[in-house]
């Protein structure tokens, strides 16, 4: 029974696996399913999976991981699956979600997807996919209504669904009032909040929780042959993301230290200079993207979390002296207001906010917070 429900490489989550397999046997669940967590919890693998389970042919366990369905489950490619994600617009198409993208393209697009099928943690990335548009919708109507094999469920997996523009997610909801048979919507969404209520309330809310640091350290060891001291950092400095954890671990983490230390030696400056050259770093893009400002600001968060905490020379080596040296320059600091003003940062990037406006008022309110002051 350990591994019903789990063919997808799902970590952890054993309850949530519980509850999905008695929701499936019992034959008494919705048409519409919005599954929420933060990044990296295993949504998406959690969806494949009860797709496969739906239209698994074994009378045993499900999904066998065997019969034909569970195969084609496996590779993405089971006729009854549709699974939608934003694309680049190349074109003003409204009825075809794929014009005027290039071979080249598509070929780097089908790349992008052998490895989310090889592993459904990996985040897709597809350059100038910014939303999911009507014409992905509508393409959608048209295969869903079409003729389904007696046997099969359809099952529509939207992949971060938040990032539906406001004419695809009418165009959804006109769908989720008149649903086909025997098909189901899965939407995996980090912000349930940013779905038009209309969606959320012909849906049901199932919350994923997060995956314990010491979850993702064992699989960083096991998968990645990490030492247990990399492991454990990359693995709480991931906050629950097992994709960041893994894509942590094949960098060079004292690197992100000494930006870390850089960082701190530029916040106890009272000079506006070193801040405005600490932005341009970060907002530099030779040295800088979206995923390694991500990264320096969860590793930033980890670090005042850790002082917070008091971490004692065995806990988590690599930065026990800054963390100590740091109390005692900032014996004031609001350790608390300092995590809550990066996590701000952090989803103000996710929205795409002017970049170094955002870092800029970041510095220097963990400026004042270092010193115990108000905002």
């Amino acid at each position: 029974m350990a591994e019903t429900l789990n063919i997808f490489q799902l970590i952890g989550q054993e309850k949530t696996r519980q509850y999905w397999s008695t929701l499936i046997q019992s034959g008494r669940f919705g048409h519409a399913h919005i599954l929420s967590g933060n990044s990296g919890v295993g949504k998406d693998a959690l969806a494949f999976n009860i797709a496969a389970t739906l239209n698994c042919k074994s009378s045993q366990d499900k999904p066998c991981g065997a019969c034909r369905s569970c195969q084609q489950l496996k590779n993405l490619e089971h006729p009854s699956l549709k699974l939608i994600f934003a694309l680049p617009r190349r074109s003003a198409s409204q009825t075809d979600p794929y014009s005027g993208i290039k071979e080249t393209e598509m070929d780097l697009i089908n790349a992008e997807l052998f490895k989310k099928m090889t592993w459904p943690y990996y985040h897709l990335q597809i350059d100038g996919a910014n939303d999911i548009r009507i014409a992905a919708i509508r393409q959608l109507r048209k295969d869903i209504y079409l003729g389904n094999d007696m046997g099969s469920t359809k099952v529509v997996i939207i992949l971060r669904a938040h990032k539906m523009n406001v004419e695809a997610a009418n165009a959804l909801l006109k769908i989720l009032e008149e649903p086909p048979p025997k098909t189901i919507f899965l939407l995996t969404t980090e912000f349930s909040d940013r779905l038009p209520d209309t969606i959320r309330s012909r849906c049901a809310m199932h919350h994923i929780p997060d995956l314990a640091w010491e979850l993702i350290r064992d699989d960083l060891v096991h998968k990645k042959g990490l030492d247990q001291v990399q492991a454990e950092i990359c693995a709480r400095m991931a906050h629950g993301d097992l994709a960041a954890a893994h894509t942590f671990a094949e960098q060079d983490n004292t690197f992100w230290l000494d930006r870390i230390r850089a960082t701190l030696n530029t916040l106890a400056k009272e000079d506006f200079v070193s801040v405005h050259r600490q932005t341009l770093l970060l907002k530099d893009k030779e040295l800088e993207n979206d995923e390694t400002r991500q990264q320096f600001l969860s590793l930033l968060i980890l670090f005042f979390r850790d002082v917070a905490m008091d971490s004692k020379p065995g806990d988590t080596a690599l930065w026990v002296a800054q963390v100590q040296q740091l109390k005692k320059l900032f014996p004031e600091c609001d350790y608390h207001s300092a995590v809550q003003a990066i996590e701000r940062t952090k989803d103000a990037l996710e929205r795409k906010v002017h970049l170094q406006l955002a870092l800029t008022a970041l510095f220097f309110e963990l400026r004042k917070h270092l010193r115990g002051q108000s905002t």
